[in-house]
C-alpha cells in the first residue's frame, strides 16, 4: 500500500512540477493524497435545460391529413342564399334558391434544420454512454416545433402563411375603460373584478349575437399574468372563494388557459385575450408532414443529418367564431 502511494506521489509530482511532500497538502495518515477527481461523484442521470411548453398542439386543432408533397391546400366555402314564400301561382311563382362557392387556398412551406456529429464524437459518446444522436435529434425537433409555434400564432407574411393572430378576418375589439374615471382599460388595479368579468362576458355575448347563436366560444386564452390575475382575484369581498375565473367558467362554460404569445400582441402593443370555438371546422393548423430526418450524410469525418417538415399555417373557415380583445 505504501509503495502504491509513493508511486502515486511521484507521478503527481512529475505532472504538476510541485513537491507534494511539503505541508499544506491533504494527506491520509500522512501518506495518501486525495485528488479532486477521485472524490467527485458523477450522477448517471443527464439533465437538460427546462424550456417553456409549446401549447399550440393542444390549444389549436391540428391536421396532418393532407400528407407530404402538396404545394397548396384548397378548400371551398359554400353559402346558401334565397328564401321561400307563400305562392299564388303553383306553376310560375316559385322563388329560386342557390348555393355560392368561394375558393380559398393556403400555401405549403417547408421548415428545415439539421444536426450532426463527428466520428470522434461518436466514439466519445459510446465510451461515456451518452445518447448523442438522440439528444441532437431532440434539439432539431424542438427547433422545428418552435418555428411551427411561431407560425401557428403569428403566421409569416413573407411566405404567405396565416396564423391565429394575424388573420385580418378575425374580429378585434377594444375593451371598455374603467368606470372609476380616467381612460385606463388595463386589468388589475384600474378595474374592479366585475368590470374584468364583464370584459369577457360582453365578448361572449357579442359573438353569440353576431352569429345568431350559430357559434359560441368554448376556450379563453390569456397572457400568463392576466390568467393568474383572474384565477386569484375574488369576484366579491364577501365571497372570497369564488374568483373571476370561477365566475366566468360557470357563467359561460369556458376553458381558460395561458398563451405566452398574447402578451403585448394587441393593438398598440397591449395585452390581448382570445375567445374561440375550438372546432376543426372553425380553424385548423395544417401540418402536411411532421418532422422527418434523412439518413446521415458523411462529410469527411462528420455526419450531417437534415431534418424537415411541412406547414400551411392556420386555416380559419369561420372567423366570426373567434374574437380578439385588446387593451387588457
Amino acid at each position: 500500500m505504501r509503495k502504491f502511494v509513493r508511486d502515486g506521489l511521484r507521478v503527481a509530482e512529475q505532472l504538476t512540477g510541485e513537491d507534494l511532500s511539503q505541508p499544506g497538502y491533504r494527506r491520509d495518515s500522512g501518506e495518501g493524497v486525495f485528488f479532486e477527481r477521485q472524490l467527485e461523484s458523477v450522477e448517471s442521470k443527464f439533465y437538460e435545460k427546462k424550456l417553456r411548453e409549446l401549447k399550440f398542439r393542444t390549444q389549436l386543432p391540428v391536421s396532418n391529413r393532407d400528407g407530404p408533397g402538396a404545394q397548396t391546400i384548397t378548400y371551398y366555402f359554400y353559402t346558401k342564399f334565397g328564401a321561400a314564400k307563400i305562392i299564388a301561382n303553383l306553376m310560375d311563382d316559385l322563388p329560386r334558391v342557390d348555393v355560392a362557392a368561394t375558393r380559398h387556398t393556403a400555401n405549403v412551406r417547408v421548415i428545415g434544420d439539421a444536426f450532426g456529429f463527428s466520428t470522434q464524437e461518436i466514439r466519445n459518446a459510446q465510451f461515456a454512454g451518452v445518447p448523442l444522436e438522440a439528444q441532437r435529434a431532440s434539439a432539431a425537433r424542438r427547433a422545428i416545433n418552435e418555428e411551427m409555434n411561431r407560425i401557428a400564432w403569428n403566421g409569416d407574411s413573407t411566405h404567405g402563411l396565416m396564423g391565429v393572430l394575424n388573420n385580418p378576418n378575425v374580429p378585434d375589439v377594444q375593451v371598455t375603460t374603467a368606470a372609476g374615471g380616467g381612460f385606463s382599460r388595463v386589468w388589475g388595479a384600474d378595474k374592479t373584478a366585475q368590470e374584468i368579468a364583464d370584459d369577457i362576458g360582453d365578448r361572449v355575448i357579442q359573438m353569440r349575437n353576431d352569429t345568431r347563436e350559430v357559434h359560441s366560444p368554448t376556450h379563453l386564452l390569456l397572457p400568463i399574468d392576466k390568467a393568474n390575475l383572474i384565477r386569484t382575484t375574488p369576484m366579491s369581498a364577501t365571497i372570497p372563494n369564488i374568483t373571476i375565473a370561477d365566475w366566468v367558467r360557470d357563467k359561460f362554460e369556458l376553458e381558460i388557459d395561458t398563451t405566452f404569445e398574447l402578451a403585448g400582441s394587441g393593438t398598440g402593443d397591449s395585452n390581448q385575450g382570445l375567445l374561440y370555438e375550438k372546432d376543426p371546422e372553425v380553424l385548423e393548423l395544417r401540418i402536411p408532414m411532421e418532422m422527418q430526418t434523412l439518413p446521415p450524410q458523411p462529410r469527411n469525418l462528420d455526419f450531417h443529418v437534415p431534418a424537415e417538415a411541412e406547414i400551411a399555417g392556420v386555416v380559419i373557415r369561420y372567423p366570426l367564431a373567434m374574437m380578439k380583445f385588446y387593451g387588457i
